[in-house]
């Protein structure tokens, strides 16, 4: 059930279609092992290219708006929310996953921001607009039925989704976690938070024609999203997580063949 507002619709559209080819892309990448052999070139611009793709319906317009101001446009705000989610949960929610969640890179890369690759900070726009365009029809549908559930199912499925695609035998030299299980049930919870703290924001954004959101308050959104989700994962870091792993201070996340990661 896509946005009643055209213009949105259209965003929420073209990234749905975008899904499997964006998905193919990275799939040959990974799969093929040129990731496992690319430096910081190579995946840089295999970022640059599976955003860009994310991105544009910022150059297409929907008909209703190509006389509206581009800052004013539904496609300028919802890529703009994508984009300040990706890059702002890539700097802040990235280490909780390698010192608590036990997360592994193994990308051959020199080019990071606190042990993160800086070319999956590009990456994980085309995720995320993916994620705002099904958890805008999941929510849609699941209002209409189980109001409650609706700002809680989508954002765990998509959370849970993402874990139990990634981590698979064939992508251990290039990303796994030492407990899968912990991660799937305790890992899913924590990233769905954030997913969770985002949908009012993709939600309140041009829902309809009549009701414009300001892009300024797009950026109030997106911080508030991310502070949100930075209180709630240092109270589990620091008060939950201790309960069921070992949380491990600075952990080296990226190229640490110590655990689950396979060398290449």
């Amino acid at each position: 059930m896509l946005s009643p507002n055209p213009a949105k619709a259209a965003v929420e559209r073209w990234w749905l279609l975008y899904t499997p080819v964006w998905g193919a892309i990275a799939g040959a990448v990974m799969l093929s092992g040129w990731a496992e052999r690319w430096g910081d070139v190579e995946c840089m611009t295999f970022g640059v290219v599976l955003a860009g793709g994310a991105l544009v319906p910022l150059a297409r317009p929907h008909a209703s708006e190509r006389a509206v101001p581009f800052h004013e446009r539904a496609s300028t705000k919802l890529c703009l929310s994508v984009v300040l989610l990706a890059f702002g949960l890539n700097y802040a929610q990235t280490p909780f996953f390698f010192d608590v969640l036990h997360m592994r890179y193994g990308f051959d890369v020199t080019w990071t921001i606190d042990r993160n690759p800086v070319f999956l900070y590009l990456v994980t726009v085309a995720y995320f607009a993916t994620y705002a365009a099904l958890a805008g029809v999941a929510f849609r549908w699941l209002h209409r039925r189980v109001r409650v559930a609706a700002w809680t199912v989508a954002p765990i499925a998509i959370a849970f989704s993402e874990t139990a695609l990634n981590a698979n035998p064939w992508l251990d030299s290039l990303f796994c976690y030492d407990d899968l299980p912990f991660m799937l049930w305790f890992g899913t919870l924590a990233y769905s938070l954030s997913f969770v703290f985002a949908l009012p924001m993709w939600m309140a954004i041009d829902e309809t024609p009549e009701r414009r959101l300001p892009v300024r308050l797009v950026f109030v959104f997106a911080a508030a999203a991310l502070f949100a989700d930075w209180i709630a994962l240092e109270v589990l870091r620091h008060h939950v997580a201790p309960l069921f792993t070992t949380v491990v201070d600075h952990a080296p996340g990226l190229r640490a063949f110590a655990g689950c990661l396979v060398p290449p």
